[in-house]
């Protein structure tokens, strides 16, 4: 087992709240924020409880001219907000100059917890190739930290909104991709629950990511916001059956996240298989996986996005140690629009850990060659832990491998299964079984 450190460079700017592609963004770009005020053979996925409310703090009928969330812009303002039949619709006004633009509106609480639902709708702006409106919901817990999620597409991202020597700080998890979010123009069900230790998101349903929250006790308000960096383009927002309702402190405690899936049917896990040019199959032994590209790479992500994760799965494949061997398979975590980390077993007998990144690709933090491993057909037991700044890798149960990293900030995304083709394609290259992802607190 080894220990190593890899070194951290100091970041002064912050992950862009946005799905535009790295070489669109401009390099000085940041997320456009408001001033602070001071069964086993199946796949189970248990979601967190939601209790019984305590008490409604906004229904939808509460959408009128005299709403605090109604209020109008000024004649001046770059951003037109109405209220119309129980909806709320925000567009870009025709005054829009190149400046980035923000718009807020909030209610004051005093809760233990609460649970945010409504229906949101996104229109892109005709001259744009994307839908680059963002939009979202924003919280401030009784210390007086405000929090956000921010939506644009099919991406979401956590955020801390904060103040540092004077100036406006935002503190960006990594942007993670939803596949039960709708695209643009067809309306979404969203729904926030959160309670002093996290934040639950779902997406028509679906647990799509958790946040992480610490040292408060409640909160004292709950507002929307919309925003437009200078370089971007808003179209329209409509905000539509938004009830906001009181969660108790006697509410059930939310419960890890926990995956299983042995991978001899489809259990619906992946929701996007991300194979394409390989044949893929679920059989009584596995998920089998036979690339058809020479070296291509292929991966197929599962469950919601998570901060401190465990994820483990069987994987088995011709090994020959002590070659030259570019196929491997293997496990990810926190994989995000910003990158990844990856623990794969070569066709040589060596593991390798890479951190993928936006500004490095494939960069290795670790590799060895694993002894036990012999010539011939086998299969073997992977597990990386990615928990804060420590990656940890087990192989059958010895671990192998433990590192920090500080680099480029990969701390937040979704688990799945990752690998890379050979030279050449055959049938049956890797089955992976007994697919786990087990959220850590």
């Amino acid at each position: 087992m080894k220990f190593k450190t890899i070194p951290a460079i100091i970041l002064f700017s912050l992950f862009l709240g946005a799905c535009s592609s790295p070489a669109d963004t401009p390099a000085d770009a940041q997320p456009v924020v408001p001033t602070i005020a001071s069964t086993p053979s199946a796949a189970t996925t248990p979601e967190s409880p939601t209790a019984a409310p305590y008490a409604q703090l906004f229904k939808p009928e509460g959408l009128n001219e005299a709403s605090p969330f109604c209020v109008p812009e000024g004649a001046e303002s770059q951003f037109v907000v109405s209220c119309a039949e129980n909806e709320i619709t925000i567009e870009e006004s025709d005054l829009r100059r190149g400046t980035d633009i923000i718009l807020t509106r909030e209610i004051p609480v005093d809760v233990f917890g609460f649970s945010l639902e409504t229906e949101v709708t996104s229109l892109p702006s005709v001259p744009a190739r994307l839908d680059q409106n963002q939009a979202g919901f924003y919280f401030q817990t009784v210390d007086e930290r405000q929090f956000a999620l921010r939506l644009q597409g099919q991406y979401f991202n956590f955020e801390e909104w904060t103040v540092e020597n004077g100036k406006e700080k935002t503190i960006t998890l990594n942007q993670s991709y939803a596949p039960a979010m709708l695209s643009a123009g067809r309306p979404n069900n969203m729904r926030l629950v959160c309670v002093p230790d996290n934040c639950d998101l779902f997406a028509n349903e679906t647990l799509a990511g958790r946040f992480p929250l610490t040292d408060t006790t409640g909160f004292t308000a709950i507002g929307y916001f919309a925003a437009s960096p200078w370089y971007e383009r808003f179209g329209t927002v409509t905000i539509s059956k938004l009830t906001i309702e009181e969660l108790s402190a006697t509410r059930p405690e939310t419960q890890p996240y926990i995956l299983v899936d042995d991978l001899t049917a489809d259990y619906g896990s992946f929701a996007q298989m991300g194979l394409s040019g390989a044949f893929s199959d679920f059989e009584a032994d596995g998920f089998h996986f036979s690339p058809v590209i020479p070296y291509g790479y292929y991966s197929a992500k599962a469950g919601p996005a998570l901060h401190d994760v465990s994820v483990s799965a069987t994987v088995e494949m011709d090994f020959t140690p002590g070659v030259p061997a570019t196929q491997y398979g293997g496990v990810m975590c926190r994989a995000s629009n910003e990158g990844m980390v990856t623990a794969v077993l070569r066709a040589n007998a060596t593991y390798t850990i890479y951190r993928d990144s936006v500004r490095r690709a494939f960069a290795m933090l670790a590799t060895e060659p694993v002894e036990s491993i012999q010539e011939g057909r086998s299969a073997h037991r992977m597990q990386l832990d990615c928990i804060g700044d420590l990656i940890s890798l087990y192989i059958d149960g010895e671990q192998v491998e433990s590192l920090t990293d500080t680099r480029y900030g990969i701390q937040y995304g979704r688990s799945g299964l990752y690998t890379k083709a050979g030279g050449a394609a055959y049938s049956d290259a890797i089955v992976f079984s007994d697919f786990e992802i087990s959220e850590i607190r």
